[in-house]
């Protein structure tokens, strides 16, 4: 896996060598609005730090979702909720790891 400082979103299958490919599926952006395009109270929030880029690309994409109340606190929410759901077992293992090599 490449990792680069700032994968920016026109090249970032370039960078993995993938080839761009559009072909509409009705289902699947169904499927993709119903998980990530919900807007959602964030709560009680936190700053973190991303490349301004990136913030502004994604406010450009949320614009154009023309999801009434959509954020992008609450697409990047639900963005990172469906990562870590679909990773659990990863995760926990890499978690698991970690633990046991920070025994006290």
């Amino acid at each position: 896996m490449v990792h680069t400082k700032f994968c920016d979103l026109r090249t970032c299958g370039k960078v993995h060598g993938e080839k761009p490919v559009f072909t509409p599926d009705k289902k699947r952006a169904k499927a993709y609005a119903d998980n990530f395009l919900t807007p959602t109270g964030v709560g009680a929030r936190k700053g973190i730090f991303v490349p301004r880029e990136l913030v502004n690309k994604l406010g450009k994409l949320v614009s154009l979702f023309d999801v009434e109340g959509l954020t992008i606190g609450a697409y990047v929410t639900n963005v990172l909720i469906n990562h870590l759901a679909e990773n659990r077992d990863a995760i926990n293992e890499l978690k698991s790891e970690g633990e046991r090599k920070v025994a006290l």
